[in-house]
């Protein structure tokens, strides 16, 4: 993939879309963190039919794969070596755990379709996912041979999912610790540049969630080893927008939860785009990967960039809250 036409300039703001650049942010009408859901008097009906009806079924489904996957992980993690990648007789039941994950995410009501080829790690050991609007963007994983991620650190003891992550060889990390973000960025070039039959690292790099109307910065910890990236796209193609969990929304996670849950069906598409090679200037400085692979993403998704970072947006929705 050639790179040598690529424009650094900075993004033109058109002025059909009324857009005004704000905190690093380029907002439009659309405000990027915030979610309401206008639920007609049919929704209503429809949703309290299916949970009394469709839901309990899903829920009790979705409990059994879960505990399910639990057991195999707790299995798979006896005595296992963490700095090594699953091998053995660990293999199957890290599939047997992707499958049950898959379920897991049709209970949920999620029927999800591919759009393009998701190539080996061979071409493109680092997969880029974007973007990330809920904590049901994680049916990336299950639909892409369970890869390794980036997770909290408090993530690691959560009931049943916890082991299923750890089983998953995920690198944990904690955001308050500056030598936990370190070790997190030796971790993913170890296993990126080992030798060893490691599986494929996938990245959500912005770091936290929007709704989906702006791509907002990326974090260059899956860029750090100047390896080929995928970029993935999630679509989400919903009459409303109940899987966001973002900012700036009334709802929290169960009402996000129950209200996709209550809908019939949850369409959701991942596109795979060509892999993306970087150039010299480019495996020398993760920043400008970052960026470059960002715009690219952002273009293919037809939405702005928004330069807030995590804590950009912490900071000034915590001093909302304060007000």
């Amino acid at each position: 993939m050639e790179h040598t036409d690529r424009n650094e300039d900075e993004e033109h703001v058109s002025d059909e879309t009324h857009q005004e650049k704000h905190n690093g942010c380029a907002k439009t009408t659309a405000d990027p963190f915030y979610v309401r859901l206008l639920f007609t008097p049919l929704d209503f009906v429809s949703m309290a039919f299916l949970s009394i009806t469709l839901v309990p079924i899903r829920m009790v489904a979705a409990f059994i794969a879960l505990t399910l996957a639990w057991a195999v992980s707790c299995i798979g993690l006896t005595n296992i070596d963490q700095t090594v990648p699953v091998s053995g007789w660990r293999k199957p039941l890290q599939w047997i755990s992707c499958f049950l994950g898959r379920i897991c995410c049709r209970c949920c009501g999620f029927s999800v379709t591919i759009t393009g080829t998701q190539v080996p790690k061979s071409v493109a050991p680092v997969l880029v996912v974007a973007p990330h609007s809920s904590f049901f963007d994680a049916l990336a994983i299950f639909w892409t041979g369970l890869p390794f991620i980036v997770n909290r650190e408090e993530n690691k003891n959560l009931l049943f999912i916890g082991k299923c992550v750890q089983f998953a060889q995920a690198i944990f990390v904690s955001r308050e610790r500056r030598e936990s973000r370190e070790e997190c960025k030796e971790e993913i070039k170890r296993r990126v540049n080992s030798t060893q039959p490691w599986k494929q690292f996938m990245i959500y790099p912005e770091g936290t969630t929007s709704n989906r109307k702006a791509l907002m910065s990326f974090k260059p910890g899956g860029f750090l080893p100047g390896k080929p990236v995928q970029p993935v796209l999630i679509r989400y193609h919903l009459k409303h927008d109940t899987v966001s969990w973002t900012w700036d929304q009334p709802h929290g996670f169960i009402a996000c939860f129950m209200y996709t849950m209550c809908q019939l069906r949850n369409k959701v598409e991942l596109e795979f785009l060509p892999p993306y090679e970087p150039s010299e200037p480019e495996q020398m400085d993760p920043v400008l990967f970052a960026s470059n692979v960002r715009r690219e993403m952002s273009d293919a998704l037809g939405v702005p960039l928004c330069d807030m970072s995590y804590e950009d947006i912490k900071n000034e929705y915590s001093k909302k809250k304060k007000q």
